[in-house]
C-alpha cells in the first residue's frame, strides 16, 4: 500500500514507477500484446476435453495373435510385435462427438449419399436405405457410440478433428489395438480379461428383440442395443468397451498371410483391398468379441454395429 507524503516526494515518485509497472505487467499478462500469439478458442477448449478422454499407453512388446486356441485362421502365426509409446481414446467415438462434426460440416455419410445402411429388420440384418449413423431403427443417446459409419467416414471426421484441434489423430494400427485391448499385452482373450463377460455384447437381452442373434448363453448385460459409453468396467489401462458395444475400425489394410510376414516393429498393414474391424459389437457371435480377432470389410462398408475410435501419437 503506497502512502503520498508530500515531504518524500521522491520516494512517492519512485513507488508510483513501482505500482504503474506493475499494474501493466498484470494486464499484459493476461491479454495479447503481439496479434499473432495463439489465442483461447472453442477448438483449444475442447482439445483439453478430448485429450482427458485419450489414455497414455507405455510401448512394448507382446505376442500377437491368437495365443489360446490351435485353430488356423488369420490370426495366426503368434508372433512378437514391439509397438512405440501412444495414447488411444478412452471410449469409442460417440454420436454426440460425430453430430459436432456433421453440424460444423455439413458431411454427408456413405449410407446418406448412397443407399444406406446395414440394420436389423425382423430377425436379420438387411440394407436399408434411410438408415444412417442418426438412424439406426433403436433408440440412442448422445452418449451412445456412433455406428453405421464407413471407414471413409471415419478417415473424414478425423481430417477435420486434426485440422479443428492441430493434432495429429488418426485410427489405431492393429497392433495398437490388441496391445491396449490386452492391457499392454497380456494374456487376455477379451477386453474384460479372462472371467466371465463384462460388456455389451450379443446376450439374452438382444435375442428377445432380435430371435436370430448368436449369443453369449446365460449372460444379460441390460442392453438390447448398443450401451452408452462407459457402462461397462473398463480394462486396466482404464480403457472402456473394447470388447463389445460396437466394431472398430483399425487404420491397416487386411491381408489374410500378414502375420507370417509382419514386421517386429509398428507394424501398419499391408496393402489390399479390405480394411481391418476389431472388437465385436452388440449384435455379434461372442467369438467376434476376442481381443486377437480380425473382421474386414471394404472401406466404404456400414451397419450399425460399426463405430470406431481414436488414437494419436506419443508426443
Amino acid at each position: 500500500m503506497i502512502i503520498l507524503n508530500k515531504k518524500q516526494d521522491g520516494i512517492i515518485n519512485m513507488d508510483m514507477k513501482v505500482l504503474i509497472a506493475s499494474i501493466l505487467l498484470i494486464l499484459t499478462s493476461t491479454a495479447y500484446a503481439d496479434p499473432a500469439a495463439p489465442r483461447p478458442t472453442e477448438a483449444g477448449k475442447g482439445l483439453l476435453k478430448l485429450n482427458d478422454n485419450m489414455v497414455y499407453i507405455k510401448g512394448g512388446c507382446f505376442q500377437m495373435g491368437d495365443i489360446f486356441r490351435e485353430i488356423p485362421s488369420s490370426e495366426k502365426p503368434v508372433h512378437e510385435v514391439c509397438v512405440d509409446d501412444f495414447y488411444v481414446g478412452k471410449y469409442e467415438v460417440t454420436v454426440g462427438d460425430f453430430r459436432k462434426f456433421v453440424n460444423e460440416t455439413g458431411y454427408r455419410t456413405d449410407a446418406e449419399r448412397q443407399d444406406g445402411c446395414h440394420v436389423w429388420i425382423g430377425n436379420s440384418e438387411e440394407k436399408k436405405g434411410d438408415a444412417n449413423w442418426s438412424n439406426t431403427g433403436f433408440p440412442q443417446t448422445e452418449n451412445s457410440p456412433v455406428g453405421c459409419v464407413s471407414w471413409d467416414d471415419a478417415y473424414r471426421y478425423i481430417q477435420w478433428l486434426n485440422k479443428k484441434m492441430r493434432k495429429v489423430y488418426r485410427l489405431p494400427t492393429e497392433a495398437e489395438w490388441e496391445y491396449a485391448a490386452r492391457s499392454r499385452g497380456k494374456p487376455y482373450q477379451y477386453g474384460w480379461g479372462n472371467e466371465e463377460p463384462s460388456g455389451n455384447i450379443a446376450d439374452i437381452s438382444a435375442r428377445k428383440e432380435l430371435s436370430g442373434v448368436k449369443i453369449w448363453e446365460g449372460y444379460n448385460d441390460g442392453y438390447v442395443y448398443s450401451a452408452p459409453v462407459g457402462s461397462f468396467n473398463p480394462n486396466e489401462l482404464g480403457i472402456y468397451d473394447m470388447s463389445g458395444n460396437v466394431y472398430e475400425w483399425v487404420e491397416d489394410w487386411y491381408v489374410k498371410d500378414y502375420y507370417k510376414n509382419s514386421p517386429k516393429n509398428n507394424p501398419r498393414g499391408s496393402v489390399g483391398e479390405f480394411k481391418v474391424l476389431r472388437g465385436g459389437a452388440w449384435d455379434l457371435e461372442p467369438g467376434t468379441a476376442r481381443t486377437s480377432s480380425r473382421y474386414w470389410n471394404i472401406p466404404g462398408a456400414r451397419a450399425v454395429c460399426m463405430g470406431f475410435r481414436l488414437a494419436h501419437p506419443a508426443e
